[in-house]
This record gives structure tokens, C-alpha cells and sequence, in this order.
């Protein structure tokens, strides 16, 4: 039996791919073409991580990704892009891999670690003493995710933990062991959007003082003397620092609202795939293409692109991006390998359980 299919986009390939393996898994003969030329495959560069069960079971990122994880190689200093959203049909986030950082919060730090004041250096020593108390890695990698990732605030400390952990290999101290006493006249937590003059505002007037008195006694001095060199610092370098305080606080107005010895929230399956696979990202060098991997699987596989068919089936209408936007076009490419995995699935019982 003949199966033809329009276009050369990533659904095409992948509802190929799936109608091929399915009917070599059942032992049915079964033709593939795709009408369209390869050449005019549109591109999805790396570096990437997500975790998407179709893209790995259509082979794409699995020489370096495990299970349902993909992790496609890209050219060394390119930031590397996450989403640690299922099938990765959102929430993309670059993550660099050259210690400079991609977050702005990220690249305060690493001013900090580089500046030649003594006091600033020190801020930037306290953050890293604090990362490997938690055993975490004191990467600037691992800032982007933990500044930089699209999720609430909690969940993105916990993602940073368990990515920092895994690339360093330890367990440190939970993060919620510092909390100490009741809640006690909290307020609301300061919004992703608070600008540095606010936060400067509310500083100044002790409005965030109850994130200081929720801390263990045995780090709150230390934490307070940070928080006002800090403050100090920033006068003197036209608030370069501030991205940095704003997010620690944006983060700690948060944390300061559990309970003492609860847990951050937990990880759900892709969430931890993505963290615990972000070392392997961050290493992962070299020229590739995930709509060219589809395309290598499904020739493979015994698909063929032709000129023409008769009555071509279509998987998709959806057009590429027009813009080179990278985050877009994995985004594109994520959500299409779905709809080639359904459309595959509606097609067999087309072709072998048609409707009496």
C-alpha cells in the first residue's frame, strides 16, 4: 500500500516515521512519499535540551540524550536553549555555556566575581558559598535557570537545585533548613516585574524586613551585611548589581513564606529530566539540525520524497516561522512533531481500519 503525504515540514516527517515503524513493527507492507524536495527543509539549529517522547522516539537527540530526553548539539558558545515544558510546547530559555550568563541577574554576578573592589568580590564569593552549602554547582549556567527560567519562582529554585546538584554531583543542605520561627507579618511576595528603583525604595523604608527575620539566626547577620554592601555597591556603579538583588529578593520574599521544614515544590517528570540532562547540554558540541535528524530517520526507514503523488494527504498547514528567532522555530518544530504523531495515528486507522 501507497502513502503519500504534503510537504516537507517536521509533522510530515514525523506521521512518515511513525506510519513506517508501525507497519515494520506489525510486519505490513507500506510505502511512504513525502511530494516536496528535502532541500527545502526548514532548519532548527542547537543547542537544545527538552523532553519530548516524540522527537526521541523518531531519533532525534538521542546520542546524547536518555529516554524521552533530547539534547541536540550546537555550535561551541552558542547559549544553549531549554524548555522545560512537556513536548516542549513552551516556555523556551536560553541558558549560556560561557560563564558570562544570559540572564541579566546571571551577568551581575559575574561582574561582581570580576570586579576589582574587594567588597564586590566578596558579594560574589558569599553567593558561591551559599550555592555550595547547597551543593550545588556555582555555575553561571546554573543562575540562568534559577533567574531565567519561565515558571514560579519556587519551582524554578527548585529546577536550579537538582541542575546544580547533578553537575556537581552533591547534596548540601535544604534550602528551606535556613527558615526559622512563624510567618509573621509577611506580605505580599515582590512581582517578576519590580524595578530596581522599587526594590532600592522598599529596602531603604524596611518594608522587606520580614524576609530578613524569617532566616536562621546563624546566617541572618551574615545575609544582612550582604544585602547592605550590596545596597552600598550599587550607589557607586549606577546600580550594574541591582538585576541580581532584584531577583534574590523576588526569590526570598517567596521562600520566606513556608512554612520551617517544608519542601520546595516537586519536580515533575520533564522538569527533572531537563535539569538532570543540562550538563550534557551545556557540553554538547557540533553542527546539527533536528528537522534534518527527522529526515535522516525517515529515509532510513524507507521514505521517499517525490515531485508529485496522486491525492496527497495533508498532515499540516502550519508555515515555519518567517523570523530566525531560534526560540521560535524549536517551538514551531515542537508543537508540529505532535501533530505528526496524531495525524500518523488518525491515518492508520484510515488506511487499515477504515469506517464500514
Amino acid at each position: 500500500m501507497d502513502v503519500a503525504l504534503t510537504g516537507t515540514s517536521p509533522s510530515a516527517l514525523t506521521a512518515g516515521i511513525m506510519l513506517l515503524t508501525r507497519a515494520r513493527q506489525l510486519g505490513f507492507q507500506l510505502s511512504v512519499s513525502i511530494v516536496g524536495v528535502e532541500d527545502d527543509i526548514t532548519p532548527v539549529p542547537g543547542p537544545a535540551v527538552v523532553y519530548a517522547p516524540v522527537m526521541a522516539s523518531c531519533g532525534v537527540g538521542r546520542d546524547l540524550g536518555s529516554g524521552a530526553t533530547v539534547v541536540v548539539p550546537g555550535p561551541p558558545g552558542a547559549p544553549v536553549l531549554v524548555s522545560a515544558t512537556p513536548h516542549g510546547t513552551g516556555g523556551w530559555f536560553l541558558v549560556d555555556r560561557t560563564g558570562e550568563g544570559c540572564h541579566p541577574a546571571t551577568r551581575a554576578y559575574v561582574a561582581l566575581s570580576r570586579d576589582p573592589r574587594v567588597p564586590a568580590r566578596e558579594l560574589a564569593k558569599g553567593l558561591r558559598r551559599v550555592l555550595e552549602a547547597l551543593g550545588v554547582s556555582p555555575d553561571p549556567a546554573v543562575l540562568d535557570v534559577l533567574f531565567g527560567a519561565p515558571a514560579p519562582p519556587l519551582l524554578r529554585m527548585a529546577l536550579a537545585l537538582r541542575a546544580g546538584r547533578a553537575m556537581s554531583g552533591g547534596r548540601g543542605e535544604p534550602i528551606t533548613r535556613w527558615l526559622s520561627g512563624r510567618v509573621q507579618d509577611a506580605r505580599d511576595p515582590l512581582p517578576a516585574t519590580c524595578s530596581p528603583t522599587e526594590l532600592m525604595a522598599q529596602l531603604e523604608r524596611g518594608q522587606l524586613r520580614w524576609v530578613l527575620d524569617r532566616l536562621n539566626p546563624a546566617i541572618r547577620d551574615r545575609v544582612e551585611d550582604w544585602v547592605d554592601t550590596a545596597m552600598a555597591l550599587s550607589k557607586e556603579d549606577a546600580g550594574r548589581d541591582l538585576p541580581l538583588l532584584v531577583s534574590l529578593f523576588e526569590l526570598g520574599t517567596h521562600l520566606a513564606q513556608l512554612p520551617q521544614h517544608s519542601i520546595l515544590p516537586p519536580l515533575g517528570a520533564a522538569e527533572d529530566s531537563i535539569a538532570v540532562a543540562l550538563k550534557a547540554a551545556l557540553n554538547a558540541e557540533g553542527d546539527s539540525d533536528a528537522t534534518r535528524a527527522l529526515a535522516q530517520v525517515y529515509r532510513f526507514l524507507g521514505g521517499r520524497f517525490v515531485d508529485e503523488a496522486e491525492h496527497p494527504l495533508v498532515v499540516s498547514l502550519t508555515p515555519a516561522p518567517e523570523s530566525t528567532d531560534v526560540p521560535a522555530l524549536w517551538q514551531w518544530f515542537s508543537q508540529e512533531t505532535r501533530v505528526g504523531r496524531k495525524r500518523a495515528d488518525a491515518l492508520w486507522e484510515e488506511i487499515f481500519d477504515p469506517a464500514q
